[in-house]
């Protein structure tokens, strides 16, 4: 019996690896358009602890039904925990943006100047604008185009929009 959990647990690991790999997928979707979220900090921080406190919940929900996944180690050291939260945080932080921004709860539209404009990276260029937004200077990137077709002191429409989660994002006003 200790042998057929044993195999049991192995093969639970490899999947649990093979999907913790596989969330890395949802790590760039996740980061995708990130320096447009009013609050990406806290938009970052409360999908990654709900994925944290996801994976966790699940550890001891498997660990409820075979206790020998506490003391499970797999050839290179690594036990359930670490990739089953792994997993679980990239899942959340992506699919939240996704949910996020797909589900849209409220549309603010108005015109902002362009303060500056800028670009970094020497490789992979990205490519910025610099708003007030009222409160404080924001900085935003809606790619090489963009910042090729508008200058310094232009006017832009932008939307804010509330996405289903309850964040805020910029968005061009009249882009899906």
């Amino acid at each position: 019996m200790e042998n057929k959990s044993n195999n049991s647990i192995k093969i639970l690991s490899e999947i649990i690896s093979y999907f913790a790999i596989g969330s890395l997928l949802f790590l760039a979707i996740g980061l995708k358009d990130i320096d447009n979220y009013l609050d990406w900090l806290t938009f970052s921080a409360a999908l990654v602890f709900t994925g944290l406190l996801f994976g966790i919940t699940m550890y001891f929900v498997l660990s409820y039904f075979n206790t020998n996944i506490k003391t499970y180690k797999n050839s290179k050291g690594i036990g359930i925990l670490f990739p089953l939260t792994f997993a679980f945080t990239l899942l959340f932080f992506g699919l939240g943006s996704i949910v996020n921004e797909s589900l849209i709860q409220k549309t603010e539209c108005k015109e902002y100047t362009i303060q500056n404009m800028g670009e970094s990276g020497s490789r992979q260029r990205a490519y910025y604008i610099f708003i007030n937004n009222g409160e404080k200077i924001e900085r935003l990137s809606f790619g090489k185009a963009f910042n090729n077709k508008h200058k310094i002191e232009e006017n832009i429409s932008l939307c804010i929009i509330t996405g289903r989660i309850g964040f805020k994002y910029y968005k061009i006003q009249g882009k899906n």
